[in-house]
């Protein structure tokens, strides 16, 4: 089965994409569960009736507006799905046919850490084929799909950026593309290009650019997968 994790600010406009794609994902067959990671404090607000209706769907609340900056959502989220599961982790402003789950399913032995590829964005085919790459692509870590003991837990100090780097370059699981995703109706970056958002992203950056350099100069971070508790 396949456990959804979607962190959120609800920042996508109207968003449209998160609530016509969150229907969907509840009634897919292969989904067992899908964990919302309210980081906007304000799923009620946006989706009422949901939590108590759907029994699929878990509403993870932090005790502070986006106290779980996206990496910590992305390794809380993690934690929450069952050890046996597929996890995937989705941007709240993607849109994309949901029998992708079925093939990942299928071929999820091996797979690794798989992302998106960069031309699925602008893709209007769908024929779907898992790829390599030599590193994160543009939109790689839009939808991430692994078997959850393949994750690497992502250290606190970095906040925002560089989860999927992290993935790349700290995990001996290989990172892989699933390519042939028309995904070109997707929002991604709905968050961080929001306006009221941009200032502190971008000291955020700053802050996280210089934490990774230092944990990755570190031999200890640098010797791939450890199986953690989560």
């Amino acid at each position: 089965m396949i456990e959804l994790v979607i962190p959120t600010l609800y920042k996508e406009p109207a968003l449209t994409n998160l609530k016509e794609m969150l229907p969907k994902y509840l009634k897919y067959d292969l989904v067992s569960h899908v964990h919302i990671i309210d980081n906007g404090l304000a799923f009620d607000e946006h989706f009422p009736f949901y939590e108590d209706l759907e029994p699929k769907l878990k509403v993870h609340k932090p005790q502070k507006y986006n106290d779980w900056m996206i990496n910590k959502a992305w390794n809380k989220g993690v934690g929450f799905c069952q050890d046996q599961s597929i996890v995937g982790i989705l941007n709240d402003d993607i849109i994309f046919d949901l029998d992708i789950f079925e093939y990942i399913a299928y071929f999820s032995e091996g797979m690794g850490i798989l992302g998106m590829h960069d031309t699925n964005y602008k893709c209007e085919e769908k024929r779907y084929e898992i790829v390599d790459i030599p590193q994160h692509c543009m939109g790689w870590g839009c939808a991430i799909f692994f078997d959850k003991w393949n994750w690497s837990i992502i250290p606190d100090e970095i906040k925002l950026f560089y989860g999927d780097t992290w993935q790349f370059h700290m995990n001996q699981v290989p990172c892989k593309a699933l390519k042939g995703v028309p995904m070109k109706d997707s929002r991604i970056s709905a968050t961080l290009s929001n306006g009221e958002l941009i200032k502190g992203f971008t000291e955020q950056y700053k802050k996280d650019t210089e934490q990774f350099n230092k944990l990755a100069q570190q031999k200890d971070y640098n010797l791939g997968y450890i199986k953690h508790e989560f």
